[in-house]
């Protein structure tokens, strides 16, 4: 059999325990370990995703091991670019998810890959990428490792050449990808390793190890801007076996957002708003449909604007009859009363709202464009056609005071989202916000803040003070299960029920565990069971 030219690797879930022990070394320097602490759950003495005590309560109720996985759904960025790739007729073996797929891999790096490539959509540390170049190079110490994507476009953002090589250095990868988009230097880099002898010098967009010199100073190539067609690079899934996407896939139909959040540096990164047109959208999902789709994820950053492009995708899905089920983000500035009869049609079960805040001033000082009465509305129009909703807050924005987060837990309690979540502030120094660190009294970056109205340590105070006091919604994390999570958990027999009440009885352990350091986790268990009796599905 013929060597590929290249091996794509998915995400690698590293054990969320060890990664709570590593995060508490920083407990009283940074709110990240704060903000691990209302993301997970205390089992005994251990931390553990919501996922983790899913799969805790399965075992207990059926007798059999379950090990539930969101990443066992297609990774977007290894379907893309293996499509990308494919086109291009390149050969591509594809791992999907690291953790499952160790033997396939090493069955891959043993005929002799040309190349192994590593997405990194989804880290904010680089230890899970390290352990997958350690598993390469155990079994393949030869193979250049190109490592890509988000991650590394935004470690290298603003950062002088010499801070960069230390951070890549401690990646230890051979090539890495600094672009806002990056496959066509990626299907470059493999063209050069396959007709060119390997000279990477006429590549853009890359930093790389001179194998003459590996210790001295990266090479870089010149930046070049990609703008590739999202029209003709819609995933072709036909290069696929249908077990890869069936029965619950992601999609996207864009690129980019056409906002300017203050806090937020992705429209800076990304370049403006790109929309693919409705009909690649209905190609593909006939498609997918015609060979088995029943779920779909929507992952566009602003999916309902502009608005009468949203009503024509959602009146195309109601047209063809697809009968999916679906989750997308949502701007409840941007709707209106036919907007939410016609996604109830189209398949809609539940959106990721930014809410943010619920005090108009910190909407303002965030640049939000948004009103509180319309989140207001948008929340009880969803509800009423049976969508559920998840509200995300971010806690200790510049401006913040007791006032704010207390207006912010009445709006949740008053407007009855069906989820919410809670983030600590996060200062980038490449979001717009940062040109105003003179006016709001900005010290600091990251989790380690300050300003004029309140610190990491006085938010991460209030954020357990707000989950203590909104009543109704249930807390959804970050890590592990989110709302993107619930057209997997369906497709493996839960109801929307079951989701909702699990994410209810998690809630109350996720508040035990801010008051003490051990739980008994036999006993919460046996509560979360009997919370979830007659909930036939999770037994199954």
């Amino acid at each position: 059999m013929d060597s590929p030219d290249c091996v794509l690797i998915g995400f690698n879930e590293i054990d969320f325990g060890d990664f709570a022990r590593a995060q508490q070394a920083f407990e009283t320097t940074s709110g990240s370990y704060q903000e691990l602490l209302t993301n997970s759950v205390l089992l005994g003495d251990t931390r553990r995703t919501y996922m983790d005590l899913l799969n805790a309560v399965r075992e207990r109720m059926t007798g059999q091991p379950s090990h539930l996985t969101a990443f066992e759904m297609p990774s977007l960025g290894v379907a893309y670019l293996a499509s990308f790739l494919r086109r291009r007729g390149f050969g591509v073996d594809i791992v999907n998810f690291f953790n499952t797929g160790k033997a396939q891999l090493a069955q891959s790096l043993a005929r002799s890959p040309r190349a192994v490539a590593i997405t990194t959509t989804y880290y904010v540390d680089d230890e899970p990428i390290r352990q997958i170049i350690r598993f390469v190079r155990e079994h393949n110490p030869d193979v250049p490792v190109i490592v890509g994507g988000p991650r590394v476009h935004n470690l290298c953002a603003g950062q002088p050449a010499r801070v960069q090589d230390v951070l890549l250095r401690a990646i230890g990868a051979d090539i890495y990808i600094d672009s806002a988009q990056g496959e066509d230097t990626l299907a470059s880099v493999l063209g050069a390793l396959r007709d060119k002898g390997g000279d990477l010098s006429r590549t853009p967009n890359l930093i790389y190890r001179d194998r003459a010199q590996p210790r001295g100073p990266l090479l870089r190539t010149l930046p070049m801007v990609e703008n590739n067609d999202l029209n003709e690079n819609a995933v072709d899934w036909s290069l696929f076996d249908p077990g890869y996407y069936t029965p619950t896939t992601y999609m996207r139909t864009s690129r980019s957002c056409s906002f300017g959040c203050a806090f937020c540096n992705y429209p800076a990164m990304a370049g403006p708003l790109t929309l693919s047109d409705v009909s690649t959208i209905e190609a593909e999902l006939r498609y997918l449909c015609d060979h088995g789709l029943r779920n779909i994820i929507f992952v566009d950053d602003t999916f309902n604007v502009p608005l009468p492009r949203f009503k024509k995708i959602c009146r195309m899905m109601i047209e063809n009859k697809f009968d999916l089920r679906w989750v997308s983000f949502f701007r409840c500035s941007n709707a209106d009363d036919e907007a939410f009869d016609l996604m109830a049609e189209a398949g809609c079960v539940g959106v990721f709202l930014g809410i943010e805040s619920g005090d108009q001033r910190i909407l303002k000082n965030m640049t939000k464009f948004a009103r509180t009465d319309r989140y207001a509305y948008g929340i009880q129009e969803l509800t009423r056609r049976g969508i559920v909703t998840l509200a995300s807050i971010v806690l200790g924005f510049p401006g913040e005071n007791e006032e704010s987060v207390t207006n912010t837990i009445d709006f949740l309690n008053q407007t009855q989202p069906t989820f919410y979540n809670v983030q600590l502030y996060y200062h980038d120094v490449l979001a717009p916000i940062e040109k105003k660190r003179e006016e709001y009294g900005i010290e600091g970056s990251g989790y380690s803040w300050r300003h004029a109205t309140m610190s990491w340590q006085e938010a991460a105070e209030w954020k357990i003070e707000l989950i203590r006091r909104v009543q109704g919604p249930a807390l959804m994390p970050l890590y592990g299960l989110s709302i993107w999570c619930i057209p997997y958990l369906m497709a493996q027999g839960m109801t929307m029920d079951d989701i909702v009440r699990f994410a209810k009885s998690a809630t109350r352990l996720v508040t035990k565990g801010l008051q003490t350091d051990r739980t008994d986790p036999d006993r919460e268990i046996d509560a979360i069971v009997r919370d979830l009796s007659g909930a036939g599905a999770v037994r199954a």
